[in-house]
């Protein structure tokens, strides 16, 4: 199931969201590549806030971006709470950078059953793409595809405002902007209890 939700927060609350995480009292960190920080495929070099980790607020902006899961829970009927929260701010890179591939390492976020919910801060390029590979539930890191043998199920453009909801065992990868930056939240939601 995927899911696609435009305008999950107000207007007037993603203009200022967005403001806020494009504006220079927001603490952003650098890290060596978006989808891993030991990357030896491939650097494409980004930055990163990590709003809570392991189901503990770790950023004291933790509460400008709860309405957002608040509300994909209710616009869903979902109980779902978040574990892991990120945002990542990428820049249009040099070609160096990015070869004749412009999409990033596929991945998924977390070796246990997990919902995404990825919000779009800002309007660009630099889509979203989902594989038709799922880990299974349980197998943990060693349930790995085999990448050549992965394709592209769905791709979602980013959209101000637009959250897409996925199970986040479907392996998934972002795609490089080229025509500015490319700022998302994601929300890494499992169920309200046991989840630890």
């Amino acid at each position: 199931m995927i899911k696609i939700l435009d305008n999950i927060i107000s207007k007037k609350e993603q203009e200022v969201l967005k403001n806020t995480l494009h504006g220079g009292k927001f603490n952003w960190f650098y890290i060596s590549d978006v989808t891993k920080i030991d990357n030896k495929k491939q650097q494409r070099p980004a930055m990163s806030h990590l709003f809570m980790d392991n189901g503990n607020i770790n950023s004291e902006w933790y509460n400008i971006v709860t309405k957002i899961s608040d509300n994909v829970n209710k616009k869903l009927n979902k109980k779902l709470r978040p574990i892991q929260v990120r945002s990542f701010l990428q820049f249009s890179l040099n070609e160096k950078f990015l070869g004749e591939e412009k999409i990033d390492t596929a991945h998924i976020d977390l070796h246990i059953p997990h919902t995404v919910y990825l919000y779009y801060v800002n309007d660009c390029d630099g889509d979203t793409i989902l594989y038709n590979y799922k880990s299974k539930n349980g197998k943990g890191k060693e349930d790995v595809p085999y990448f050549e043998d992965i394709k592209i199920k769905k791709r979602i453009t980013p959209k101000q405002g637009r959250v897409v909801v996925f199970d986040g065992m479907w392996w998934h990868s972002s795609s490089q902007p080229t025509k500015g930056t490319r700022t998302i939240i994601n929300f890494d939601m499992v169920k309200e209890y046991g989840w630890r």
